[in-house]
């Protein structure tokens, strides 16, 4: 008669062992290579946001290299002149602000007012919005004599939390040192963008060299 073997507690008991240590090795680097999703996200933020402010700027219907007065220093940006776009007036100080609007997938409605939150100037023209990914949009017009006079402030995940931009002194933000949600964005009138020097989490975000696993 043939005696079937089984294995011992004891052997049970070191291969659990063997693999608790295993997992205990193999874990932390799986973890840490996991994208990032808010870095992920600010990096197609502002990808889409250099594509869009391109588009803008060097389309003469929109941005003539000369203004109706004649006058050539009121160039890009600078030049808010109406123009007609999808069937809306846009000029003045809110022109980029509808204009960089319309240029994007909107989701749901428009609206004229942002929260202390979601700006970083004190300009009182301002439209916020969500596009279909969840992304929450904050468009201000910070000055009309100052370059850079326009804004953009975005919270990739919408309204989840932490809801944070880096330099928010507010209990929820003050102590962390990274995984923010909210980046600002200033908008030059010759078309350069700028990521503000303090928000280093989100300039790292948007480098092509760095990585997305930074926690």
């Amino acid at each position: 008669m043939k005696i079937l073997k089984g294995f011992t507690l004891s052997e049970l008991m070191i291969a659990i062992t063997v693999l608790g240590i295993i997992c205990a090795a193999v874990l932390p680097s799986i973890v840490n290579n996991n994208p990032n999703q808010n870095k992920i996200m600010m990096k197609k933020v502002y990808y889409t946001t250099t594509t869009v402010v391109s588009d803008m700027i060097n389309n003469p219907s929109l941005y003539p290299l000369v203004n109706k007065a004649g006058a050539t220093d009121l160039v890009g940006f600078d030049n808010t002149d109406k123009v007609r776009f999808h069937d809306e007036d846009c000029e003045g100080n809110s022109k980029f602000i509808k204009l960089f609007a319309k240029h994007l997938n909107i989701e749901g409605t428009i609206n004229t007012s942002c929260s202390s939150a979601m700006k970083t100037g004190s300009g009182s023209n301002c439209r916020t919005f969500t596009t279909p990914d969840g992304i929450k949009w904050s468009l201000v017009n910070k000055s009309s004599t100052t370059d850079p006079k326009n804004e953009i402030v975005v919270d990739v995940n919408g309204d989840k939390k932490p809801n944070c931009i880096q330099g928010d002194t507010s209990n929820n933000c003050k102590n962390r040192d990274g995984n923010f949600d909210r980046f600002s964005m200033n908008i030059y009138d010759d078309g350069q963008i700028e990521i503000p020097t303090a928000q280093t989490w989100a300039k790292e975000a948007i480098s092509v060299s760095s990585s997305l696993t930074d926690r």
